[in-house]
């Protein structure tokens, strides 16, 4: 244990700005940790967290005479790291690797997709192959074609009441699967 972990920040912080390099030690012990965590919470990366860290406390004793005692030092550093982390992007440090990662999830996310569409679109076929054979000819022309409800009755020679009835109907039988399975998808 130091001499100086007695001290609170601000008053190492006065220790610091006339040079006091035990001061600027135990400083980095006391908050190098939080500093890194939080470099890396932000870029996922060590080697980066490390040189955040590396640069943050450098900066720190180079400009030791600015900052003043009644700095709050854990807000500071994590305020000085995410200058540095933002610097580092905008000078294309990490520019490249975010671009190729979101390239990589992107692609596995529309493979996911892809996949599910297709899944739902064969449980929704299905179901409409369970209709009866009049409620599933309005509903597909309905569905398929975009007729209207009055096209259809007309190409089918029934009344536009049965059509409604015939979309209503099917539309119920279809509700009650797909809402069991969106609950499902809801509960995992």
């Amino acid at each position: 244990m130091s001499a100086y972990s007695i001290y609170t920040d601000q008053e190492l912080i006065t220790f610091l700005a006339q040079g006091d390099d035990s001061a600027y030690t135990e400083i980095y012990n006391r908050h190098w940790k939080f500093l890194f965590q939080a470099a890396y919470r932000a870029n996922r990366n060590k080697e980066d967290s490390y040189d955040i860290c590396q640069g943050v406390f450098l900066w720190i004793w180079e400009n030791r005479a600015q900052i003043r005692p009644a700095t709050n030092l854990k807000g500071y550093l994590y305020t000085a790291a995410k200058y540095k982390i933002a610097n580092m992007i905008r000078n294309g440090k990490y520019r490249e690797s975010l671009f190729e990662d979101l390239e990589i999830f992107d692609k596995r996310s529309y493979e996911v997709n892809e996949l599910e569409i297709k899944e739902l679109k064969n449980f929704i076929a299905q179901l409409i192959d369970e209709l009866p054979d009049k409620c599933r000819e309005v509903f597909l022309l309905s569905r398929k074609e975009h007729l209207s409800h009055k096209q259809i009755a007309e190409r089918l020679d029934i009344g536009e009441k049965t059509v409604d009835s015939h979309i209503a109907r099917a539309l119920q039988k279809l509700r009650a699967p797909l809402n069991r399975l969106a609950s499902i998808f809801l509960m995992i």
